[in-house]
């Protein structure tokens, strides 16, 4: 038996870090395309916009006549976005404005 399989651990099973790793790379794969893609296809209309069955006479109740609802989780993304990335981006809109008004100069008389 050489060295290396005496250090490979018995059986087949994954290693807790990889594993979780997995999970973790998973997770943030959903969570970028909630953020890309928020909306889907309503359930209940199949995107025709109005309740099945009304010969186009009332709007879908479920997505108001959209013919698309939010995804699970993706209210959760975008609040989570806005408030992690929204004031670095309301202070970078905020130095731009007094760096043009800067540069502008005061108005000619």
């Amino acid at each position: 038996m050489t060295a290396l399989a005496a250090a490979a651990p018995a059986g087949h099973a994954a290693d807790p870090i990889t594993v979780i790793l997995l999970v973790l790379g998973i997770a943030a794969g959903y969570a970028v395309s909630l953020y890309l893609w928020p909306l889907r296809t309503c359930p209940c209309c199949h995107g025709a916009r109005v309740t099945p069955g009304t010969r186009r006479v009332r709007s879908c109740k479920r997505c108001h006549g959209t013919g698309r609802i939010r995804r699970i989780g993706a209210t959760a993304v975008h609040r989570f976005y806005w408030s992690a990335l929204g004031d670095q981006h309301h202070e970078r809109r905020r130095a731009r404005a007094e760096r043009r008004r800067q540069h502008a100069g005061p108005p000619d008389l």
